[in-house]
This record gives structure tokens, C-alpha cells and sequence, in this order.
């Protein structure tokens, strides 16, 4: 049989290796959220734009909304997880975004989206 492993002191390199490589992939996982939601929100105001002669109005609202609702899902979604992130990676002794950036550049995307709907439904 094997032995049980031994614990890894936390001075030793490969936990802070393995802590920049957690810290690296929560941000390109912040990203891909906000990339999502930047796609919905294209795709939804480009519904808008060029779908105005095959589609009626109400069906055509009710699409570019949906996609816009689900853009603002994905952009709080990349906040929550964002912060869910950061409350287990208090301990963590390597930098990672300000918290202030994360939260201002989902803040803003929400505002636009948010915008964005207000302008359809008074189209």
C-alpha cells in the first residue's frame, strides 16, 4: 500500500505557484463572464437593428430584451463570482485586481445594459 501523502507547508513554493495559478484563472473567469454578457448584449441590440423587417415589433422586443436580460445575468453573475472568489482567496499573499475595478467595470456594463433595454422599450 501506499503511504498517505504528507501536508505541503504553506512556505513552500508550489502553494504560492498553485495560488497565482487560482488567483490568474478567477480573472480569466471574470472575463469570459463579462465577454459572455457582451456578446448577449451585441447580439441583442444587432437583433434590433437588423431583424426590423422579417420580425413584428413585439416579438422582435421580447427577443433583443431577452438577450439583453441575460447580458446583465451574465455581468452580475461575473461580480458574484467575482466576489464569492476573493472571500476564499482571503489568505492568498499575491496581488489580484483591485476590487474597486471588478466591481466598477460590471457596475458600468450593468448601467449600459440597463440603457440599453430602456432605449428598446421606448423604441
Amino acid at each position: 500500500m501506499s503511504e498517505p501523502a504528507k501536508p505541503v507547508p504553506p512556505d513552500d513554493p508550489r502553494v504560492r505557484l498553485a495560488e497565482d495559478r487560482t488567483v490568474l484563472a478567477a480573472e480569466r473567469t471574470f472575463v469570459a463572464w463579462l465577454r459572455t454578457g457582451l456578446a448577449f448584449l451585441g447580439v441583442g441590440l444587432a437583433a434590433q437593428r437588423f431583424l426590423r423587417e422579417v420580425l413584428a415589433v413585439w416579438p422582435l422586443k421580447v427577443l433583443s430584451l431577452t438577450l439583453i436580460a441575460c447580458a446583465l445575468a451574465s455581468f452580475a453573475g461575473a461580480a458574484w463570482r467575482d466576489r464569492a472568489i476573493r472571500a476564499r482567496l482571503a489568505h492568498a499573499e499575491i496581488p489580484m485586481m483591485p476590487r474597486i475595478l471588478t466591481v466598477g467595470v460590471a457596475a458600468l456594463l450593468i448601467a449600459i445594459s440597463g440603457l440599453a433595454a430602456t432605449a428598446l422599450l421606448w423604441a
